[in-house]
């Protein structure tokens, strides 16, 4: 990735037959490093679905039953940045994430026994009180009596500052406004 970014911001090397160092300036290496781990996180949080290579951590994600409407919380590892998609053992598709902003308005829909979710339209929303820069809990509905497991959990996330797992077709998106 670090010599894409020299390459895209016209810092590659481009003679091979002399070499000339300098101990002072700064280390451009370093500086296009931050930049890309930005670019990344900034892709992993708001970029478009399609360019963002997500997994699914169901084995990872903490179930509690404690959410409102008779729903239940799903609070994910730290190395979650965005959820996509939610799963429950028993619901008979997934349920796609809504946002944090729509989170009353479902919950006052699980209230009323005509438009609350069931297993054949299940719903899930993050939950409007997860805290900034936490990893983001989701709730969802409709809760299964006795058999609360994640089948599946899609979600983008961070494997460090020494891996990017994205579409290649997010190259561009990566290296465009790096300096």
């Amino acid at each position: 990735m670090l010599e894409q970014a020299r390459i895209a911001t016209r810092m590659a090397d481009l003679r091979a037959d002399c070499a000339i160092e300098f101990t002072d300036g700064i280390d451009i290496d370093v500086l296009l490093a931050q930049k890309l781990r930005g670019r990344y996180l900034e892709l992993l949080d708001r970029g478009a679905r399609e360019l963002v290579a997500a997994d699914n951590i169901a084995a990872t994600v903490s179930v509690s039953a404690d959410a409102p409407g008779g729903g239940v919380r799903l609070t994910p590892p730290a190395m979650c940045r965005r959820v996509f998609a939610v799963k429950m053992r028993g619901w008979e598709r997934a349920a796609e994430v809504l946002p944090a902003s729509l989170f009353r308005k479902v919950l006052s829909r699980q209230l009323n026994p005509y438009t609350a979710a069931t297993a054949a339209n299940p719903v899930a929303v993050l939950d409007g009180d997860s805290l900034a820069g936490s990893s983001p809990s989701v709730v969802v509905w409709p809760a299964i009596e006795g058999d609360n497991k994640t089948d599946y959990f899609n979600a983008a996330t961070d494997s460090g500052e020494d891996f990017y797992t994205f579409d290649e077709a997010a190259l561009p998106y990566m290296l465009d406004k790096l300096l």
